[in-house]
């Protein structure tokens, strides 16, 4: 059995201890302090803005989840589970697949997939911000609408066949 490498020195955990006075001592922030009631930004929420990232960025390019999934060499069913599931962990591979695809360095695309360690609090905060002001307001487009009628219309098909 090897011996875990403690980041602090034993004084620095001793002295921490203290700070928790008659509190129950658990992982996390010291009870009470500022940091205990912040909002915590989860992987969910990243994700969330992984997935809108990559429609808009997809749309602005004027294509289609199979374009690019074909660019990126990567399933389109992949792309639609970036975009639609915010549980979905995509493999390491597909992230660095689309990075490339979209000229941007891999690690903060790891990073919003929660693939990798969180390296700043400033992305994952601008991430939750960004999501939540990418979701439209506009009115469908003639390409939405054709889609969105053909699937009612399939889920209406659907229901009369039982």
């Amino acid at each position: 059995m090897s011996n875990m490498k403690l980041k602090y020195s034993k004084e620095w955990y001793e002295k921490r201890i203290g700070l928790e006075g008659e509190n129950e001592v658990g992982a996390g922030y010291l009870h009470g302090s500022p940091e205990s009631d912040k909002e915590k930004v989860t992987f969910v929420d990243t994700r969330i803005a992984l997935g809108a990232f990559v429609s808009l960025w997809r749309r602005n390019q004027g294509w289609d989840a199979a374009r690019l999934a074909e660019k990126a060499g990567i399933e389109t069913q992949e792309i639609l589970e970036i975009e639609h599931d915010p549980h979905c962990e995509p493999e390491p591979d597909t992230v660095e697949k689309l990075a490339n695809v979209f000229g941007l360095p891999a690690k903060p695309l790891l990073e919003l997939a929660g693939l990798i360690q969180p390296q700043t609090a400033a992305l994952r905060e601008e991430a939750v911000r960004f999501a939540a002001r990418s979701e439209s307001a506009a009115a469908l487009n003639e390409h939405e609408r054709e889609a969105f009628e053909a699937f009612v219309s399939a889920i209406a098909g659907a229901v009369r066949k039982k």
